[in-house]
């Protein structure tokens, strides 16, 4: 991308304070990280391989629901953060490397039964190469959790300054996970509202960062109904993808 408006950091994330930064952003949407968590809970297993475990958000409500999380963070400013938040947790441990560069063997000694991936799919060149990884690394019967952003047509400045190489349809994320050798068991689309606004910001605006008080308005007054209802009836569309899928053999 070489649009002067915008950073492009598809190749440069892990080292930037960037991605810190809109992970303290989103915090503040607490409503619809529970939601999102809620959305694969009953997929979650007892040993979980955490991709992408940025400042501990998700890491800290993994650990109630499981044995044992293996942190992967890359990315040192995020990776200070996550360390502060996990000081003292048994349950957790970190990798402080990219995925591509982690010891495959040795993850599979740990037995694991799960991947969970929240937007992180997305950042990975080779997303293919990644779910191989995923599969490779969980026992049969366990599942690999994705959640992705969705619709390229909404791709605009903050993906790129987010590091996003893409992003999903039904159609192509379902493809990587079938060349990935994974069974999908349940793919579709949340958060309608979040999508008008994404092409908003992309489109209109123009915006490189997610808006603090863009945030809180969605906690404040769209997600007491929208995301209840999501639980009740997937939307035909939205800016995310939530997929699983499952290892067979």
């Amino acid at each position: 991308m070489s649009d002067v408006n915008h950073v492009d950091r598809r190749y440069n994330q892990t080292e930037e304070a960037y991605a810190a930064d809109d992970l303290d952003v989103l915090e503040e949407a607490r409503r619809y990280g529970e939601h999102v968590f809620g959305l694969f809970r009953p997929f979650i297993g007892r040993r979980v391989l955490e991709v992408g475990a940025g400042i501990g958000t998700m890491s800290r409500k993994l650990v109630h629901d499981a044995d044992l999380v293996v942190g992967v963070e890359p990315n040192a400013n995020c990776r200070s953060r996550l360390e502060e938040a996990m000081r003292g947790e048994p349950k957790f441990s970190l990798l402080a490397c990219r995925l591509e560069d982690c010891d495959i063997d040795d993850l599979k000694r740990h037995a694991l039964d799960t991947v969970y991936c929240v937007n992180v799919l997305e950042h990975i060149e080779d997303d293919v190469a990644a779910l191989t990884a995923f599969r490779d690394v969980i026992e049969p019967g366990g599942h690999v959790l994705v959640y992705v952003p969705a619709v390229q047509a909404a791709y605009g400045p903050m993906d790129a300054e987010l590091g996003h190489h893409r992003r999903y349809s039904k159609r192509t994320l379902s493809a990587a996970f079938a060349a990935a050798g994974l069974h999908v068991t349940q793919l579709k689309y949340a958060n309608f509202v979040g999508l008008i606004g994404w092409m908003y910001n992309s489109h209109v605006t123009k915006s490189r960062r997610h808006s603090v008080g863009q945030v809180k308005l969605f906690e404040r007054f769209v997600a007491p109904w929208e995301l209840p209802l999501e639980r009740l009836i997937a939307p035909p569309i939205g800016s995310s993808l939530v997929a699983v899928g499952t290892k067979l053999a």
